[in-house]
């Protein structure tokens, strides 16, 4: 099986699982702010579109895929960025978020989803979702912020602003 064949099964596997067992509503370690330590549900992001980005520690591809957020966050303010930490214990992946200076949501992602892609997803990774809560895509690898603007619009997710800013960088 070649890696686009497999990399649809995936997807294919993952959007039947994801509404099976209710993305926004599995129990997620909260690892960053003043709710560290506490179970919370994605819930509270329900109704606006996000990215879903994984993330491990000690992942160079990882940090940079932070930095195209953040820069994809003054671009595309609507869309909200969650990060959500694999392959590694609670204190290395708080670690690896303030390395990387992260001031997105982040929780350690919850054993379903990990089954769900397989149990070891590759990192970086993202999964964009609607305003509607529909999974629309997903990436694998670095994507810069441009690529993801440009995938948002193409997907229907949303259409940014500033797009010139991006195009640059």
């Amino acid at each position: 099986m070649n890696f686009k064949t497999a990399s649809v099964l995936f997807l294919l596997v993952f959007v039947h699982k994801t509404h099976a067992i209710e993305f926004y509503e599995l129990s997620m370690l909260r690892l960053n702010d003043a709710a560290y330590g506490k179970q919370e549900t994605l819930s509270q992001f329900k109704n606006q579109p996000i990215i879903a980005s994984f993330f491990m520690p000690n992942c160079n591809w990882c940090e940079k895929q932070h930095k195209a957020l953040k820069l994809l966050k003054t671009q595309c303010p609507e869309v909200r960025s969650i990060m959500l930490g694999i392959n590694g214990n609670n204190r290395d992946l708080k670690r690896a978020l303030r390395k990387k200076r992260n001031h997105f949501p982040a929780f350690v992602s919850h054993p379903e989803i990990v089954k769900a892609l397989g149990g070891k997803p590759p990192v970086p990774m993202a999964l964009i979702f609607n305003k509607y809560g529909k999974l629309t895509f997903y990436t694998q690898g670095y994507n810069s912020a441009s690529t993801l603007e440009k995938l948002m619009k193409e997907n229907h997710v949303t259409s940014c602003k500033n797009e010139s800013r991006t195009k640059l960088l």
